[in-house]
């Protein structure tokens, strides 16, 4: 994948434990153009390559915008961000990427974040206050410190849509949500980001309050836990395009045999978030375990995230 060198010109903590960057060009370029709902890819050193979404104002290619939340149970990316990296530090980073964009024709749009799922989320409110387009944007928080943005989205043209909602008691939090999700206008789409178990109760909601399926569109952050995998087993995996067929373990994933057999395959979150790595599926069945594939594609079964999913079948088949 292609890269390019950054240093960092901000480094501010813009809520509790949220650090905000700001990157630009090594050589002072414009930085590629992007839309509401894109991520980038930061490369840590040591291996270390996570996913953050764009959070900075749109219009600017002079610079990337990224916020990082310190996570307690860090891998080593959000510590690396909040402890190691500073004004000066140079790292690379990859052009944007957008599975989470939105739709252009929707009559009223519902945009939802819990957390630091407010990066992408912001961007596309902007988009929609800018466009004068209808939208309604529910922030949930810990606490008004935990909340990112805090003064944009409780002034001017966003504040006058956004509701920040903070210490909420998960009932509350399904009383708030059922109150917005309610009343469906025609057309309406829903945007929501978070980690996993807040994503979940509001999936939940949106099926009880009638939403179809095709109108919810979610991005799971990259420290969302993924789905657990249960009791694993051994199976075959076979490379269509080589003929070459090699045994998955149960204590490793697809990527980590295929890397062995020295046939590379992209990849970035490694956690079944991001996309970047779903490959095409052409014969037996795969077990999901992403939060990227929906579940209409996740039911198809012709396509898979590697990096986390594995497969039912004895024999699985892939566009390899």
């Amino acid at each position: 994948m292609n890269t390019i060198p950054v240093r960092v010109a901000v480094a501010d903590t813009i809520a509790q434990d949220i650090r905000l960057l700001k990157l630009e060009a090594n050589d002072g370029s414009s930085l590629p153009g992007w839309k509401p709902g894109s991520h980038i890819d930061l490369h840590l050193g040591q291996g270390i390559t996570r996913q953050y979404s764009l959070c900075g104002p749109q219009g600017d290619t002079s610079a990337y915008q990224v916020a990082v939340k310190l996570e307690p149970q860090s891998r080593g990316g959000s510590k690396y961000v909040h402890e190691s990296l500073k004004v000066g530090s140079e790292l690379l980073i990859s052009p944007p990427r957008n599975h989470f964009e939105m739709k252009a024709d929707a009559g009223h749009t519902l945009l939802v974040a819990g957390g630091i799922g407010i990066t992408p989320i912001i961007s596309m409110a902007r988009e929609l206050a800018e466009k004068r387009q209808q939208f309604e944007l529910l922030y949930f928080t810990r606490s008004e410190h935990h909340a990112a943005f805090r003064e944009e989205l409780e002034g001017g043209p966003l504040g006058e849509s956004c509701k920040l909602l903070c210490g909420l008691e998960r009932d509350d939090v399904e009383e708030a949500l059922e109150g917005a999700l309610d009343d469906r206008y025609d057309g309406s789409q829903l945007y929501l980001c978070g980690p996993k178990p807040f994503m979940d109760t509001v999936r939940a909601v949106a099926v009880r309050c009638g939403w179809p399926d095709e109108a919810v569109h979610f991005e799971y952050f990259a420290g969302a836990e993924p789905v657990g995998q249960g009791e694993q087993t051994s199976f075959d995996l076979k490379l269509a395009r080589s003929g070459k067929t090699v045994t998955i373990p149960a204590n490793k994933t697809i990527v980590d045999v295929l890397r062995e057999e020295g046939v590379e395959v992209e990849t970035s979150c490694e956690q079944g978030v991001c996309g970047t790595c779903v490959a095409r599926v052409l014969d037996g069945t795969p077990e999901h375990h992403d939060c990227f594939l929906t579940s209409q594609e996740q039911a198809r079964g012709d396509c898979m995230a590697v990096c986390i999913s594995r497969s039912k079948s004895r024999l699985l088949v892939l566009d390899l």
